[in-house]
């Protein structure tokens, strides 16, 4: 199905007029975007067909709740917007190149470039959406995320990873993430649930380096946990201006790893140095650098995770028993698609959603129907791209 799009955006592209690229790609783009939305529609009922046969070759077919309609994938973006305003892009980036002075050919070229990527990442991620929907009829089904050798540091660490009916997380635009349904006794039986160390020592040093950054992979190999060092490039900010060393905002709100193991070692942190800062100011002192690691929230005691529950529990400003042995079983994105449901199921019999004892108004009413639309539109997520 991705060749198939991409194979029919190359040739609506070459009928651009590269002396009216735009009023031309518009016009035609809207060919495309037809194609586009049969090809997308295609793609739900493959994956609508392809969950249980995949099931079933395990032992484990399980019956859905409901089917998936396959036209309500199509004719939108991952992001929500309609297929005709997502193909606009690369004309924009045509437009953009010959403004910098280049050649009209390389510009064309660059046009359809992101036009190749935009249309493999609509329907790709309209399968990822499929699957998952389908996976979420299916009672105590979730699946594996499987990646491929090439797959950054970040979707390597949530690899081998089972997951119930959740997002999991997007995938990258480069990397090829696939989902596998599967029963959590089935993945674990299968050997399909992996430590993503495993990964990383199976990669040469060299490898490793140019994947994670050479103070990073030093890092993990000395003994930093991987998650916390992966995590910890997210909220970087440099100590001043010119100066190498960084520090990183993860890990450090009241419940973050980093900052409740320096709390509970006397050493309470703000903000904690990322192994690239580690490595600079230890210069090369083994000794110091894992010591700096430990310090910083890298690498993480033995029983920690055993010991996390009770940590939080004394860090509490209010008393939240009654919350404990609560377990989640949908994600953030999901919550947001239900409470918008909720909320838009009131405003249609009339009633406020937010306080029962005030009236309905029209700002609240159009306020609700643009989060229900906005959330439905995303599947519950914030960023989409």
């Amino acid at each position: 199905m991705e060749l198939a799009a991409t194979r029919a955006a190359a040739r609506t592209w070459r009928q651009v007029n590269p002396g009216d690229i735009r009023a031309t790609w518009k016009t035609i783009s809207i060919r495309l975007a037809a194609t586009l939305a049969a090809i997308q529609t295609q793609t739900v009922g493959t994956v609508a067909d392809a969950n249980p046969m995949t099931l079933a070759e395990q032992g484990d077919y399980v019956a859905p709740a409901g089917f998936l309609d396959p036209t309500a994938f199509a004719g939108w973006a991952p992001s929500g917007i309609p297929l005709a305003d997502y193909l606009q892009t690369p004309a924009l980036t045509s437009l953009h190149a010959i403004r910098t002075g280049r050649p009209i050919t390389e510009a064309l070229q660059a046009g359809q470039s992101t036009l190749m990527m935009l249309t493999a990442l609509a329907v790709t991620d309209t399968a990822r959406q499929a699957e998952q929907a389908d996976i979420a009829l299916r009672a105590k089904v979730g699946f594996v995320r499987v990646e491929s050798a090439s797959c950054c540091d970040r979707c390597m660490i949530l690899a081998g990873k089972w997951y119930r009916f959740n997002e999991g997380f997007l995938r990258h635009p480069h990397c090829h993430g696939r989902h596998l349904p599967c029963r959590k006794d089935t993945a674990a039986e299968e050997g399909w649930v992996s430590d993503p160390m495993d990964a990383f020592r199976a990669l040469s040093r060299e490898e490793q380096d140019r994947r994670f950054g050479p103070a990073n992979a030093q890092a993990i190999r000395d003994g930093a946990d991987i998650y916390q060092v992966v995590n910890a490039r997210r909220g970087m900010q440099r100590l001043r201006r010119g100066y190498t060393a960084m520090t990183t905002s993860e890990g450090m709100s009241r419940y973050g790893w980093a900052r409740m193991m320096a709390e509970e070692n006397g050493r309470p942190l703000k903000r904690r140095l990322t192994p690239d800062a580690i490595y600079t100011l230890t210069r090369g002192d083994r000794a110091k650098t894992i010591e700096a690691l430990k310090r910083n929230g890298y690498i993480i005691p033995n029983g920690w995770r055993a010991d996390v529950p009770d940590i939080r529990r004394k860090r509490w400003r209010h008393d939240n028993t009654y919350r404990q042995g609560r377990r989640e079983t949908i994600t953030a994105a999901q919550k947001r698609v239900q409470s918008a449901t909720l909320q838009w199921q009131a405003v249609l019999e009339g009633r406020n959603p937010y306080d029962a004892r005030m009236p309905l108004t029209p700002d609240i009413a159009a306020d609700v129907e643009r989060r229900y639309r906005r959330w439905l539109a995303t599947n519950g997520q914030i960023y989409t791209q």
